[in-house]
């Protein structure tokens, strides 16, 4: 995905003007010298390169030359040439005693670090597996010899950088990126510090020579489309729209998935739309992108599947799992949201979102015990998913026949959304709340009805509180239900 992303692949020299083409002049070079003297060395350089550059189908010749009979490549070398051939589909070109390396398998990348302990690229991926099946100390140790084995490779610093914010160090991060001596040069080394030092509350370092380098105007634009996002970002966080507008333009003209997400996120500051959809089924990696664009345009069909688009380009991410599930539920696809939440928490088992989207859909599924295990790992520390869990719990004790102690927590939920500034929050609480009241038939449900109207508006609330009218109107063979009890059904 790095590959295919031109994450790899090294911009023309400073003096050169852009001309749109696939090849690189670095590559064109030792395509031309391949072709000129073939033997073992041009073959293999050129066939290393278009697997940096991510053009395999330019070096199909030299990789059957390094793979047939009368070769005398190397199995590594065999096997690299198998691999482009693969990529290239033609699969059929390779021999059936070259076994193409399994990049997808941890022991994989265990083996190959036991077997060549100076290639940091192993390390890297060996990291990135320990991650997804959350051995954290092991993946820090990993990506540590790959550090030292590479200080200053683009690949190894923005992989070794990722993990550190996804162990919640971004000082350790932001560290990183600044000890290299190649940062200060490199458009994607600038990137990753720009963004990662506002995760870090630092000030960032290359901002001023981010803008001269985007300005130049010497950057191919898939070299410059993650820096110009950053500078775009920080502009409008600052309050520069028109600057940060011209950035985010700049960043969508060749993007990667990460500029496409990002000036998704940017959108709504400038009321217009920065990304086509046209554009989202251009790009690789643009499930994130996919995902926030459908949930600003209020299209929940479609959410889950482009989480799980997201989920395969960032498979130690628990945020695919944290929309994806929050969506399912919310169009009242409870099995789906549990299945897509349990699979976030074999990540990060203790992640207050999942387990409070788990336990939502565990509530609604019937499963009581379950879901009170689920909101018993969150913590109040956890701010604002405390307060979701409160609301939670109202929730659970609603459906259990406590209303009295149902009606405190939400109260609670709403009251402490309302103290961290966050009305949104408290609107979907006492919307959520009026839904029980008049599932449970309380005496107040009508008020608390009106109440949430009252309060604002949210996709789907409309649905949730006819639910709760249909609910209070429907004859009822019982009295209403009191307000204390801690036994029984919540429905009537």
């Amino acid at each position: 995905m790095t590959i295919e992303g031109g994450e790899l692949s090294s911009p023309p020299p400073m003096s050169e003007k852009y001309v749109p083409s696939p090849l690189v002049p670095s590559f064109i070079e030792k395509l031309s010298y391949w072709r000129t003297d073939p033997s073992i060395v041009s073959a293999g350089e050129l066939l290393e390169a278009s697997l940096v550059e991510g053009v395999e189908s330019e070096a199909v010749t030299a990789a059957r030359f390094l793979v047939s009979p009368s070769s005398t490549a190397t199995l590594p070398i065999r096997r690299l040439a198998a691999l482009a051939l693969k990529r290239a589909g033609k699969s059929d070109d390779i021999p059936e005693g070259v076994k193409v390396f399994d990049t997808g398998d941890k022991r994989a990348w265990r083996t190959r670090t036991r077997q060549h302990p100076d290639n940091p690229l192993a390390w890297v991926e060996l990291s990135l597996h320990e991650v997804i099946g959350g051995k954290r100390e092991e993946a820090r140790r990993a990506m540590r010899v790959a550090l030292q084995l590479a200080p200053d490779s683009r690949h190894v610093l923005r992989s070794a950088a990722r993990m550190f914010l996804h162990l919640h160090e971004p000082d350790v991060a932001h560290d990183i990126l600044l000890r290299s001596a190649r940062t200060p040069f490199d458009p994607w080394l600038m990137s990753a510090e720009l963004a990662i030092a506002e995760l870090a509350d630092r000030d960032p370092r290359f901002f001023v020579q981010g803008k001269k380098l985007v300005g130049s105007g010497t950057l191919r634009p898939r070299q410059s489309t993650e820096l110009s996002s950053a500078l775009g970002t920080l502009e409008l966080v600052a309050g520069g729209r028109k600057k940060a507008r011209d950035f985010f333009r700049d960043s969508l003209i060749d993007p990667t998935g990460n500029a496409l997400a990002q000036a998704e996120w940017a959108s709504p500051a400038f009321g217009i739309e920065l990304v086509q959809a046209r554009r989202l089924s251009l790009t690789n990696e643009a499930g994130e992108a996919t995902a926030l664009h459908l949930l600003r345009e209020q299209k929940s069909e479609g959410v889950t599947e482009a989480c799980e688009r997201w989920s395969a380009s960032e498979p130690y991410s628990i945020r695919p799992f944290e929309v994806g599930s929050g969506t399912a539920a919310a169009m009242g696809k409870y099995t789906d949201a549990l299945a897509i939440a349990q699979r976030g928490l074999l990540i990060r088992p203790s992640a207050p979102w999942l387990l409070n989207n788990r336990a939502f859909a565990l509530i609604h599924l019937g499963r009581m015990k379950e879901a009170e295990n689920s909101l018993r790992s969150i913590h109040k520390t956890d701010e604002p998913t405390w307060f979701v869990s409160e609301a939670n719990r109202g929730l659970l004790a609603m459906r259990r026949g406590d209303y009295a102690a149902g009606l405190a927590s939400y109260r609670a939920a709403i009251d402490g959304f309302k103290e961290i500034q966050k009305p949104g929050y408290a609107v979907i609480a006492q919307t959520f709340l009026a839904r029980e009241a008049g599932i449970a038939g309380l005496p107040q449900a009508k008020a608390l009805i009106k109440e949430a109207r009252e309060a604002g508006a949210f996709t789907g609330q409309d649905v949730i509180l006819k639910e709760a009218e249909e609910a209070l109107n429907r004859p009822r063979l019982e009295a209403t239900p009191p307000l204390t009890g801690s036994a029984g059904s919540a429905q009537p």
